[in-house]
């Protein structure tokens, strides 16, 4: 039977009864919707009975356009896993079969005596998923939130109608406080963060991230400018005030073109409801969405608890600390103690938790990961509290991911829980960067910008993740694109911490004595700056970087830095940003160190984690041929996890770093010494 036929014939799967035309299962009594896509996939598997259907068949049958594909099956399958999770908790519901496909456990019988229908496309409205419960301010919210969702849908609907349609893309501005009370601030901010959060959900409407809505722009402060800069058509605007026990919120919807003015009310509550959760919220979004766009099918949250509010004003602080990172001193520092004062006041705030996790991920190399164990453990044990809490928590799942992949070596678990945050939130910008470190760790470079590339159109003002671009630009190659951007930061001085290091580097690992030319002045001033700074507050790369410079660039001093560098690593070995001076000091360090750094580097998790990782494994940057003939270096490929990753790279062609017979030739380094 053809993956488009028409017919919707019920069936009955294990002990639940299947009905395709309605995208739904039922089990004594209780029903569980489907979004239609998830519904075919369960109907091709079930066609199927116990064989394994390869992804390419998946992909072939229910999707038009390739773009997109493999990740909207991971999605789709992972959205199907989760709900026959809850029918059939203690059954083997779907086996992934590594390198071919997917295979339905579940026994398939029919209701009748026709077989199992086949896929169809169709649109009904979505059931709920389980989402973290979020602190909603009090219960008035419910009738701003609904009402805003409906204009917005009228407008979006508009927007679909027109000859030539314009994506619709929303950005929620930071509530106004109307007060001078700091913390006001974070109160008017976690209201634009709810509405932020729970627009976020919905698969086929574009909402701007956070770290670019949010960030602090004195420079843009007319409304229409400021949109316009985020590339969004439709803004949402508000302000708060606080008397006593009155709360009064004001808030419009504008289309951005005219600054036409689509809706706008006022609201007037009793404090005593702060934190009411109200789940109502999002389920009459996820329906008005689906009635008037076929968005926002299966969106919803869970019933839950308040959370404390000194926890959540903590974790916003934490939030807009984090968006600084790289741009303002101890920012990074400052963000993880506020998350962790956010858990200290309610160890139930899986948010917070994962907001823990997500630090320790994207921070390794830096200074608060010296102890890099220590942190490693944080790392994880704050995200599998995440996931114990709520296991479909979208930037719990996305961090792990990244953690698994780069950290772990783990392909398998990352792509389970990268499918996880893919379902929960696939439109969010952080989706689509854990995606984009999932593909780059593999191997798969296409897929692997093509998600940043959608991460910078929803966060576009965020230069931590257009610099994360640049420098994988550089693993490939490209470096002409990479310095363009490392020199429009740098005269912005859009980054602090170690940007000019890295750039420098970038630069150093070039064929272009222009770069080289115009960087070393500049890290040179920037080592005279850190030089003054007391050795136990700085990341080791920064202790590092002057040895790696004067080899790199041939400085004056290469012999005595060599010295030192020699001297160093008899004592202790540092092995967090290893990609960018391990090849350089490869050169100048006896094989059996470089080993013994490349084994302690996988055990910490530091092969893969950090800004330019994966240089010399891309070519960029190589290790010795020397190295890679080793047997050490051979033995290191075996350990867990290193022959599927070294079995993907393959697959996408990605030869450069696997273990070598040291019959290949290398270029010239650049400062001369012999690789």
């Amino acid at each position: 039977m053809s993956a488009d036929s028409n017919q919707r014939t019920p069936f009955k799967l294990g002990t639940a009864n299947v009905d395709p035309g309605r995208n739904t299962l039922e089990r004594d009594g209780q029903e569980w919707r489907l979004e239609p896509k998830v519904m075919d996939v369960l109907c091709l598997l079930a066609e199927r009975q116990g064989d394994v259907v390869s992804r390419a068949h998946l992909i072939e049958r229910l999707w038009v356009s390739e773009f997109g594909a493999d990740e909207a099956l991971t999605r789709a399958v992972s959205r199907l896993r989760s709900a026959l999770r809850e029918i059939h908790p203690d059954t083997p519901t779907i086996e992934t079969v590594p390198k071919r496909g997917y295979r339905l456990l579940l026994p398939v019988s029919s209701t009748s005596s026709n077989v199992v229908a086949a896929a169809s496309e169709h649109y009904v409205a979505g059931a709920p998923t389980h989402m973290t419960p979020r602190p909603w301010l009090w219960r008035g919210l419910l009738l701003m939130v609904v009402a805003l969702a409906g204009v917005l849908v009228l407008v979006l609907q508009s927007a679909q109608d027109t000859p030539t349609p314009v994506e619709p893309t929303v950005a929620v501005l930071p509530f106004e406080p109307l007060s001078n009370n700091e913390s006001d601030r974070y109160f008017a901010q976690g209201i634009a963060e709810e509405l932020l959060n729970a627009l976020d959900q919905f698969p086929d409407l574009k909402v701007i991230a956070r770290t670019s809505a949010f960030i602090d722009d004195p420079g843009t402060s007319d409304t229409r400018a400021r949109a316009r800069k985020l590339r969004a058509n439709h803004v949402v605007t508000g302000s708060v005030r606080r008397y006593q026990d009155r709360i009064r919120i004001s808030v419009a919807l504008l289309q951005v073109e005219d600054m036409a003015s689509l809706w706008a009310d006022t609201y007037e509550f009793d404090a005593k409801d702060l934190f009411a959760i109200e789940d109502t919220i999002v389920r009459e979004l996820a329906n008005a969405l689906q009635v008037r766009l076929g968005v926002g099918a299966a969106v919803g949250r869970s019933d839950g608890g308040g959370i404390n509010q000194a926890a959540y004003d903590q974790y916003l602080q934490g939030l807009q600390l984090w968006g600084d990172r790289m741009r303002k001193d101890d920012t990074r520092q400052r963000a993880l103690a506020a998350f962790q004062r956010a858990v200290a006041f309610d160890p139930q705030f899986a948010d917070a938790w994962a907001a823990i996790g997500t630090v320790g991920v994207y921070s390794a190399g830096s200074p608060l990961s010296r102890d890099r164990m220590t942190f490693m453990r944080m790392t994880e044990e704050a995200l599998q509290t995440a996931i114990a809490l709520d296991p479909e928590n979208a930037r719990a799942n996305a961090a792990l991911a990244v953690f698994h992949v780069t950290q772990r070596i783990d392909i398998d678990k990352a792509r389970y829980h990268l499918g996880e945050a893919q379902s929960a939130a696939p439109q969010s910008a952080f989706t689509h960067y854990a995606s984009a470190w999932f593909h780059r760790t593999i191997g798969d470079t296409e897929s692997a910008f093509a998600a940043l590339d959608r991460t910078r159109v929803l966060d576009p003002l965020n230069p931590v993740r257009s610099n994360a671009r640049a420098a994988w630009l550089v693993e490939t190659g490209r470096f002409d694109e990479a310095m363009a951007v490392f020199e429009a930061c740098f005269q912005a001085r859009c980054l602090g911490e170690g940007f000019i290091a890295f750039a420098g580097a970038a630069a150093a690992f070039s064929d272009s004595d222009e770069y080289r030319q115009r960087w070393l002045p500049r890290v040179s001033e920037f080592e005279a700056r850190v030089a003054a700074i007391p050795a136990d507050k700085l990341p080791n790369v920064a202790i590092l970087m002057p040895a790696f410079t004067s080899i790199e660039y041939g400085r004056a001093d290469v012999d005595e830095q060599i010295e030192r560098v020699r001297s160093l690593f008899s004592e202790r070995l540092i092995t967090d940003s290893i990609g960018i001076w391990g090849p350089a000091f490869a050169r100048v360090l006896p094989a059996e160190t470089t080993l013994d750094i490349l084994h302690l580097a996988y055990e910490r998790g530091d092969l893969f984690s950090t800004t330019f990782s994966q240089a010399p494994f891309d070519g960029v940057n190589p290790w010795p041929r020397d190295v890679r003939a080793h047997p050490r270096y051979h033995a290191l490929w075996q350990r867990p996890g290193m022959p599927e990753l070294a079995a993907a790279w393959r697959q996408y062609g990605r030869t450069a770093g696997l273990p070598t017979n040291g019959d290949q030739a290398d270029g010239p380094s650049q400062s001369g010494l012999p690789r």
